[in-house]
């Protein structure tokens, strides 16, 4: 049961910080950069939590213990749509605001980190379907 709690403590924080830094993005965004040194801190912050809960979890599924199911792809979704409507703003507002590379780093990150545990999931239940049939 403390595994559990474990990654739910992480998924909360993760939660917390993926709002938080998505929110930020767009204020940073709404302010021409103006907040453009916080940036690469707060992506630091936010790929080091991610992974840790993505570490966890991991950890916990392949020794047993992962209760639950929350998909990675609502993370993917929600950087996905801030990205592209940040782009998309851009374009049309003929702004000359410029996306940090911090933020494209941590925009791939995410996808990495999902495409990775995706596998990984797929790996765990094939050899849990081999198991069942020894």
């Amino acid at each position: 049961m403390s595994n559990f709690k474990d990654e739910k403590l992480w998924r909360s924080v993760t939660n917390f910080w993926t709002v938080i830094f998505l929110v930020f993005i767009i204020v940073n965004f709404a302010t021409a950069n103006h907040y453009e040194y916080l940036v690469g801190p707060f992506a630091a912050l936010y790929i080091g939590v991610l992974t840790l809960y993505i570490g966890t979890k991991e950890f916990d599924r392949w020794h047993e213990t992962h209760v639950g199911r929350h998909p990675g792809e609502i993370f993917v979704f929600a950087w996905s749509v801030v990205i592209f409507g940040i782009l998309v703003a851009s374009t049309f507002l003929g702004n000359t605001y410029r996306i940090p590379s911090e933020i494209i780093a941590s925009y791939i990150a995410v996808l990495s980190i999902f495409a990775l545990t995706q596998k990984s999931k797929h790996i765990f239940e094939e050899k849990g379907k081999k198991r069942k049939k020894q």
